[in-house]
């Protein structure tokens, strides 16, 4: 019976009254951001830096942030989000409204700024505010589509957004480690670190959570010629199609920290599997709590062969 209810609460979590003026798709094309690009409740927010969005122009009307904005270390190391207070005074400071919709996009000078874009779409959606999208591509997208570019940043006055929080959408370490078993757990990491042959430094243990499954945040990843990044959305994610999985099922996502999970939670979203939780803490608090991983000595076996 528990299981039953658990689910029936994830299928609930997104179902929403507010009526907007722009309805804004999970994953954005760049035709249709140019084609709404004058609609007056439409906000759209840049993850860079100042210095990106000052000199490199950005798309009209649009105002930065970065992805550290939205985050803080803890005791352990771990990188978790801001208490939900303080994300919705940072939402309104950036002119955001209850009744806007909201497109992310990132310039792609480097992965943090796509992770950034992508988690910051969970944390609207944790808020309760799920009319926002990402602009599929990014920057290289807009420039390919000739989108309009602005050099003047637009003065930001504070909105009256108020967060609805829909906590569900989270998970805390000692809950994931309680139901992991019952439900399909999607680990984010790069392929070698999920097999337990490499892992990134901030990391104390090599392996992964018993009877987790992979789809690595970098499938999505793409390079231009001169050397920026951009994330494509695919029309289904490659490991939700060869596990057949069912779009009502419930999916648990993690990663080191919070970023990568957050990327498959939009990417999944996007394609019509709205049943998902994020563990943003990630295995960074995993390890530092020695819970239970797998192929933690694969890398010393590998390196003798």
């Amino acid at each position: 019976m528990g299981i039953i209810k658990y689910h029936f609460i994830f299928s609930l979590l997104l179902v929403s009254a507010t009526v907007f003026a722009v309805q804004v798709p999970p994953s954005v094309n760049s035709k249709w951001l140019i084609n709404n690009l004058t609609q007056p409740d439409l906000t759209i927010i840049e993850v860079s830096d100042e210095v990106g969005f000052t000199f490199d122009g950005h798309i009209p009307g649009s105002v930065v942030t970065s992805k550290s904005d939205w985050r803080y270390a803890d005791s352990d190391g771990t990188l978790l989000r801001y208490p939900v207070a303080k994300l919705a005074e940072k939402i309104r400071q950036l002119g955001i409204n209850n009744k806007n919709g909201v497109v992310i996009y990132y310039k792609g000078n480097n992965s943090d700024e796509i992770l950034g874009t992508f988690y910051l779409y969970w944390l609207f959606h944790l808020l309760g505010h799920t009319n926002v999208g990402v602009l599929d591509e990014g920057w290289y997208g807009w420039l390919q589509a000739n989108g309009p570019i602005e050099m003047d940043a637009k003065e930001i006055q504070p909105g009256n957004f108020i967060a609805r929080p829909l906590l569900a959408l989270e998970m805390r370490t000692d809950e994931l480690n309680a139901i992991r078993k019952h439900y399909l757990l999607v680990d984010g990491r790069p392929a070698s670190h999920f097999k337990g042959l490499t892992k990134f430094e901030a990391n104390p243990r090599f392996g992964r959570i018993p009877g987790s499954v992979n789809q690595p945040w970098q499938d999505y990843m793409r390079k231009t010629k001169d050397g920026r990044h951009y994330a494509k959305a695919p029309k289904i994610p490659n490991l939700l199609k060869q596990l057949k999985i069912k779009p009502d099922q419930p999916i648990l996502l993690t990663c080191l920290g919070g970023t990568g999970s957050a990327f498959n939670y939009a990417m999944f979203y996007a394609a019509g599997f709205h049943n998902l939780r994020v563990h943003d803490a990630g295995l960074r608090r995993w390890n530092t709590r020695q819970l239970p991983l797998e192929n933690t000595d694969r890398h010393k076996r590998e390196s003798k062969t």
